[in-house]
């Protein structure tokens, strides 16, 4: 609810609104509540009156039945005239004292009803010996009869005078009782006319202060919906803005060219600024030149067509006039104009704006729109301008700056490049060297091993057990270098070879590796379980076997000296990548790898234990990794000191002729 009253105020308002009728209404009540009891009193004091007056007549009748008994048996003597007596006696006295009980407010009457008994009792005093008198015969003393007169006469008197007072009594509280209904009445009226005047002149506040507050309500959300309706003329000339705004950026985050960038830029803006022709030109200040890069017209012929090359100075008057935004509203009244503006008035434009576009407080170029119409440009759209320049200058730096990163970049692969070609070709030749110097060696070792085998064999009775023991060591050797100038060409040839894989039954490698240690085998007694079925694999057969080969000899070989070597050869089926690959295992209970070691076995020269204990060049495993990996295939271990080893390799499975596959990982160009 649209209200500008405070909701506590309004909240104060309707609780006092319901609290004081409330309040007003107990007061009423009160009032009646108190003038009733005063009235209902009133009339109680007047029946209590009306109650004595009676009790007094009562008392009165009694007295006169008993005189008027008495007298008629005083003249007949009979008893039956002396019934009324004995009935009024048996009941005067209780009836006095009542009558006493009644008026005991009332102190002068009390006094009379004492003073009546106390004349009852003398005049009954005289009765009795009246009445024992008549019934012995005898006659009443006139005296007599004159005294109980007189007593009975004060009686009269007295029950006379208490009644007269009564009476008055009851005429006082009668009208105190008219008076007290005539005030309930009186003030029951004045009290309900105040309050409900009172409530009136509350409720006619009330409604004021309500009305007033809905017609300030009522003007409050009247104009509050006028605010609503600017506030959704600006925010939808706001969200066209934005969205002019974003696919700015958009065109700026897509393009990668200035001209396409700053084209796309101008052509969205014309969808929130109104122009005929739009053009930007990029400074150098150095040179004080000026070129427009790109630009945007309604009308068709370009003032100034995109590759234009003017100065610096055709833009401003003064060179420092470029660093702020410049609106000419009317060419055609303007006095002083530069060269550009006079081109632009020359073709029929009325007003320019031209914002500046700086990098870094940098002046770079200058955004310029041109329109037909006087005073085209107001300040939203010098705003939106300010904002596009903006846009524009950090797009060109962007642009600059990826621009230089791609020339950096293209100049570091260039170096990469070179510097690549150079490590390749000092490879090849290292390679060639290392291969050259391997073949040349062994010529020399023939013929150290010749000689010294001559020398044994011609000299061998003439020389000592010293000059023998020489001479077998040099033999020795020279195998020992023999061994290793072979491993090197066969590691050598594994990088110049040329691969080509083909489907390779795993059964007839086993075979041809076993049939190659035949000799080691019978030597160490070795017991070989190959698995029955072996699958095919994608492998270059003799590369595969040297591979298996050396495993296989290594299993035989790396064993305690008193254990028989047991190797397991078998294979399983995995899936890598999508591709189904054949693992086959070479387990043996040889003397086991460390965890720390089990990567060092593969490299070149890398030998765990002394030649003395274990003979061997050190390269044997590398060439498996070599020709694994030039084969596309990967080769592993898994083992513990003491407890054997599992070697694995893994080559993609054998696939149909038809889809044989030629691995070569050397590139196509190699002058190997």
């Amino acid at each position: 609810m649209i209200l500008i009253v405070p909701q506590t105020q309004f909240r104060r308002r309707l609780t006092r609104a319901i609290a004081l009728p409330i309040v007003l209404l107990l007061l009423l009540s009160g009032i009646s509540i108190w003038q009733t009891t005063r009235l209902l009193s009133a009339l109680d004091w007047v029946d209590h009156t009306s109650r004595v007056i009676s009790q007094a007549n009562s008392a009165q009748n009694l007295l006169l039945d008993m005189e008027t008994g008495f007298r008629g048996y005083l003249l007949t003597g009979e008893q039956e005239f002396l019934e009324p007596y004995e009935q009024a006696n048996r009941l005067i006295e209780p009836r006095l004292e009542e009558l006493k009980t009644l008026v005991s407010d009332n102190p002068s009457q009390v006094e009379r009803v004492v003073e009546l008994t106390a004349s009852f009792q003398r005049w009954e005093q005289q009765v009795l010996p009246a009445i024992a008198r008549r019934q012995r015969g005898e006659l009443e003393p006139l005296s007599d009869l004159r005294g109980r007169k007189q007593i009975m006469d004060q009686m009269r008197q007295q029950i006379a005078a208490f009644i007269s007072t009564e009476e008055r009594l009851r005429n006082q509280r009668s009208q105190t009782a008219q008076a007290t209904t005539q005030s309930v009445i009186l003030t029951s009226l004045l009290l309900a006319a105040g309050i409900g005047a009172m409530l009136a002149y509350f409720i006619y506040r009330q409604i004021l202060w309500v009305s007033r507050v809905y017609k300030d309500a009522l003007q409050t959300a009247q104009l509050r919906t006028q605010e609503a309706e600017q506030s959704a003329i600006s925010l939808q000339r706001s969200a066209r803005r934005l969205a002019a705004l974003h696919d700015i950026d958009r065109a700026i985050l897509a393009a990668e060219l200035d001209r396409p960038l700053i084209g796309k830029a101008l052509t969205k803006m014309r969808q929130v600024v109104k122009f005929q022709q739009a053009f930007v030109a990029i400074f150098d200040l150095e040179t004080e030149t000026a070129q427009v890069l790109a630009s945007n017209s309604q009308v068709g012929e370009l003032a100034l067509p995109v590759g234009t090359r003017l100065t610096v100075a055709d833009f401003a008057l003064e060179q420092t006039m470029l660093n702020g935004v410049r609106y000419v509203q009317n060419l055609s009244t303007a006095e002083a104009c530069p060269p550009v503006l006079v081109q632009l008035r020359a073709q029929g434009f009325l007003s320019c704006l031209s914002v500046p576009l700086r990098v870094d407080h940098t002046l770079v170029g200058e955004l310029n729109l041109a329109s037909t119409e006087p005073a085209a440009f107001d300040e939203e759209a010098q705003e939106i301008a300010f904002e596009v320049a903006n846009q524009l200058a950090i797009a060109l730096e962007q642009t600059r700056l990826r621009t230089q990163l791609q020339n950096y970049a293209a100049l570091l692969e260039q170096r990469v490049s070179d510097r690549t070609a150079q490590l390749e070709e000092t490879n090849q030749e290292l390679e060639a060297f290392t291969y050259s110097v391997s073949h040349d060696l062994r010529a020399p070792l023939r013929t150290i091993h010749g000689f010294a085998n001559a020398l044994i064999e011609d000299c061998g009775e003439q020389l000592d057990d010293l000059g023998r023991n020489y001479i077998a060591s040099i033999m020795e050797d020279a195998a020992q270098m023999n061994g290793l100038i072979s491993d090197l060409l066969n590691y050598s040839r594994l990088t110049r070879t040329q691969i080509s894989l083909q489907p390779t039954k795993l059964a007839e490698v086993v075979e041809d590796a076993l049939k190659q240690l035949t000799a080691q085998i019978q030597e160490k007694q070795a017991q070989i379980e190959v698995a029955a079925a072996l699958p095919g694999v994608m492998a270059h057969r003799s590369t595969l076997i040297q591979a298996v080969t050396n495993l296989i000899g290594n299993a035989i070989k790396f064993v305690e000296p008193t254990t028989q070597p047991q190797i397991d050869i078998f294979a399983e089926e995995t899936y890598h990548n999508g591709r189904r690959w054949i693992r086959m295992w070479i387990v043996d209970n040889g003397i086991g790898i460390a965890p720390e070691h089990q990567e060092r076995v593969f490299r070149v020269f890398e030998r765990l234990h002394g030649a003395e204990s274990y003979p061997g060049t050190g390269i044997g495993l590398a060439i498996v990794r070599k020709g694994l990996e030039r084969m596309g295939g990967q080769v592993g271990v898994e083992s513990q000191l003491g407890r054997g080893s599992r070697f694995w390799i893994a080559l993609p499975m054998a696939v149909p002729p038809s889809h044989n596959l030629t691995h070569d990982p050397t590139p196509p160009n190699s002058s190997y």
